[in-house]
Parts: C-alpha cells; sequence; structure tokens
C-alpha cells in the first residue's frame, strides 16, 4: 500500500559518520487514479531487468549512449541507452553497494556499505578504493576529472577519477536530525561548480577544482517548537537555468538565487524532499503530499497547483520534452502539460516503489524502481 513516508536519520559520532537510521510513517489514503484524457501519447520504449537496489540510493548513469545500472549485490548491467540491449554485466566481487553509479572513460564508481569509494572496469575488477567518513547518501558525481562524493555525515571530497587522490574535502558539522534523501543533491555545473544541499535549509557552491566556497544562501530556515518540526534540509538536487539556481527544502520553502552572487531573487512557501524541474517558462516542485506546483521563473508567482496525485510518492518531477514527468510509488508515470498543469498521458512502467526524479535526456527519461525494473519513457 502506497504511504507517505517521513524518514530522519540521526547522525552519531560512532565512525565519524556512521549513520543511525529510523523511520516514522504517517499513512495517507492515496488519491485513486481518475480516468484522463490522453492527449499525448506517453510510450513506453523498453523496459528491463537490472539489479535490485532496495536499500540506498542507485539511479541510471548515461555515459556515451549507455547506461550503466547497479545493485545492493554488487552487480552492474550496461545498457544500450535507446535500445535496451544488455551490453555486458559484471559483479564487484565481494561487494554490497550502497550507492551509484557514476559512469565515465569506461570507469565506473560505487560506493559499498563499509563507507568505501570503490573505481571498477568494464570488468567489475576494483582499479582503487578511498575509505570514506561514512557511507555514501546519494551516487557519486563525475566531472571534470573528478569524483565527488557526498557521505551521509555530510562531508563532501572529491578525488582524482584516474588514482583515487583526495583533492578536496569540505564539512559542516550537520544537526542531530536529517531527512534522508530520496533522489541525488550533488548537481555539477560545467568544469566549474558544484552546487549542492546541505542541512540546516541551505544551499552551497563550490569551485570544483579547488573546493573553495563560491557563496552559500538560506533556502529555508528552522521552525517550530520541537526538533522535528525544525528539520529543514535541502535534500533534493537544486537546479540551474542559466541565470539563476533554484531550490527546495523539506518543511520549508521554494526559492531562486541570483547564479554569480546568490542574492534570493523570489521564495514561495511549499515543502519537499522529492525535487523540481525548471524550463524557460516556470519552476515546477512535487510538493512532500505529492501535489505539483508550477511557479513563475522570473517571480514566483503561483501558476498552477494539480491535487490529483496527492499521497501516491510522487517523484520529483522531470522536463519530457516541453511537458511534465513524474513517477508514483505504484510504476505509473504520469505526463502533465507545462502551461496549466492538466494531466495529458500515463502508463505504467514496471519500475515500482521509486522516489528517485527519474533521469531525463530531453526527449526520454529513465527510471529506475527498487524492485529491479528500469523503463524508458519518451
Amino acid at each position: 500500500m502506497l504511504r507517505h513516508t517521513f524518514a530522519a536519520v540521526a547522525v552519531s559520532s560512532l565512525l565519524a559518520g556512521c549513520a543511525s537510521w529510523f523511520e516514522g510513517a504517517q499513512a495517507y489514503e492515496p488519491t485513486p487514479l481518475a480516468k484522463i484524457e490522453q492527449t499525448h501519447a506517453l510510450n513506453l520504449k523498453w523496459q528491463t531487468r537490472v539489479p535490485e537496489a532496495s536499500q540506498g540510493l542507485f539511479v541510471p548513469a548515461h555515459d556515451q549512449g549507455v547506461l550503466a545500472a547497479g545493485g545492493n549485490n554488487g552487480e552492474v548491467v550496461l545498457l544500450d541507452a535507446l535500445t535496451g540491449k544488455k551490453n555486458a554485466e559484471f559483479r564487484v566481487k565481494g561487494e554490497t553497494l550502497g550507492a551509484g553509479v557514476a559512469a565515465g572513460e569506461g570507469r565506473y564508481f560505487v560506493g559499498n556499505d563499509k563507507g568505501e569509494l570503490l573505481a571498477v572496469d568494464a570488468t567489475g575488477k576494483v582499479l582503487w578504493r578511498q575509505k570514506l567518513t561514512s557511507v555514501l547518501s546519494e551516487p557519486p558525481v563525475l566531472a571534470a576529472g573528478l569524483v565527488v562524493t557526498h557521505a551521509a555525515d555530510g562531508r563532501l571530497t572529491a578525488f582524482d577519477a584516474k588514482d583515487g587522490k583526495s583533492i578536496w574535502t569540505q564539512w559542516q558539522a550537520p544537526p542531530s536530525l536529517m531527512v534522508r534523501a530520496t533522489t541525488p543533491v550533488m548537481l555539477a555545473i560545467g568544469k566549474e561548480v558544484l552546487v549542492t544541499g546541505i542541512a540546516g535549509g541551505k544551499l552551497a557552491v563550490y569551485n570544483l577544482q579547488s573546493g573553495a566556497p563560491l557563496w552559500e544562501a538560506t533556502v529555508a530556515s528552522p521552525r517550530g517548537g520541537s526538533e522535528l518540526e525544525r528539520v529543514t534540509d535541502v535534500v533534493s538536487q537544486p537546479q540551474f537555468d542559466g541565470r539563476r539556481v533554484c531550490a527546495v527544502a523539506y518543511q520549508g520553502r521554494v526559492a531562486c538565487f541570483d547564479a554569480r552572487g546568490g542574492n534570493l531573487v523570489w521564495a514561495r512557501e511549499v515543502a519537499s524532499s522529492r525535487g523540481l524541474a525548471l524550463d524557460s517558462r516556470a519552476a515546477y516542485v512535487t510538493g512532500e503530499d505529492g501535489a505539483i506546483w508550477a511557479f513563475d521563473i522570473e517571480t514566483g508567482r503561483n501558476l498552477w497547483k494539480n491535487d490529483a496525485l496527492r499521497y501516491r510518492d510522487v517523484s520529483g518531477p522531470v522536463m519530457l520534452g516541453k511537458n511534465i514527468l513524474v513517477l508514483d510509488g505504484e510504476g505509473y508515470a504520469h505526463l502533465l502539460a507545462s502551461e496549466d498543469g492538466r494531466l495529458i498521458g500515463r502508463t505504467r512502467t514496471g519500475a515500482e516503489g521509486t522516489l528517485s526524479q527519474p533521469v531525463s535526456l530531453g526527449d526520454a527519461a529513465y527510471v529506475q524502481g527498487r524492485n529491479g525494473r528500469l523503463a524508458v519513457l519518451n
């Protein structure tokens, strides 16, 4: 049964970042799916089985026309992105994976359950490994010859992708309670900048090469009487449109900032750990209850809200062509018109238990379910 779930992590000092996880859940009756007029075809191009990833955060990685999908058992499959044909598969022997995969130049980067980052080749041979301060909270990011990791204790570390040499690290002491990320949080922009959400409702921008802080801004400030009420974290991936960086915070708000200096452009009250998407007209946000919002990209004015998918464990949105794609926890894909939020397409993908945003490549979107299914939509 679908549930609307709040998950928090209490970070202890054991092993300098070993996390103690607990979950509390409040169940809501999911909104039944009403019939819609399917004016835009939402096609399931192909689907295939991939390793199951019931623990940790896994999304398919795209590199030069090949998708890499990993799972907890150490298996990684390489698929042709156009056809879904399996090009190769390998196992990282003796390893249980907790996050991944990043892919580039014939190398694959994964995190294991012992708090290590591993670089492997297409046969599964470990090329190098580095001990981290905690297990990975999300897949690594590969950019400009660096592989950047985000550990569960909040530490960011960049390694040389060739030999694993540590290049820089950044860390801010986390609060005692943090929201568990259900989508990647780091975003590399070109070869120069890394943008990431951090605990306490903040957005941080770093020089990718040196790790030097460029600016930091507050998306939402903690408020409330109890410790749980004051949990306000940015745990979904910020987005960049060439002028603005936008992010949304759990129990907080969505905000857009000037990309150069970090000055606030606008902010509106809506809470989310699921994520947002941008186009030239609007910022689209999946609220924590599954409602989908659109805000004017220039002013933040509310353009529309769609409540038809509330409490269906809705993913963060991505752009699919000119429209908006979200997934629900039962594996249904939903297409919304960007101009008014109408549901205009729907199909079942077979990728169930999906909370992470799909990976969008413009005219196609890839989604990896926790049940070991990977689907491609166009």
